[in-house]
């Protein structure tokens, strides 16, 4: 597939407070997570994002991201307690979302200047499958 040619483009405005959060509704048919969950993995990218502003060694920024202090930061933001928060953490490590301890690059938005993400989905039709 040639993506030179897409034929498709769909804009989603986005604020600063929910870009976070589409960005995981969009991927939702690959992560698979419930809205609780996408809220604190969203939550955890965007303050990701903020602290790489300043930090831009990324392994140290990960290992920031993950603190306690920054932890009860977004456990505050979202409104869950300690203990759900614990639950929410090994689903997220479970489906690879947290992997060793850092957030799976393949969730990061690739941001750009003036604040832009482009994701490019390719859908693939089997068409033997289902068929009679």
């Amino acid at each position: 597939m040639d993506i030179s040619k897409v034929s498709k483009v769909l804009n989603i405005p986005c604020t600063g407070q929910n870009f976070f959060r589409w960005w995981f509704e969009l991927l939702k048919p690959v992560h698979h997570l419930t809205n609780r969950e996408s809220d604190v993995i969203a939550a955890f990218v965007k303050k990701r994002y903020e602290l790489s502003k300043s930090i831009t060694d990324n392994d140290l920024l990960d290992d920031i991201l993950m603190q306690e202090k920054y932890k009860r930061e977004i456990r505050q933001e979202v409104g869950v307690s300690a203990a759900f928060f614990q639950i929410i953490m090994g689903k997220l490590r479970q489906n690879n979302v947290i992997k060793e301890g850092k957030i799976n690059p393949l969730y990061l938005p690739p941001l750009k200047e003036g604040n832009l993400a482009c994701l490019t989905f390719v859908l693939r039709m089997n068409e033997a499958e289902g068929s009679t």
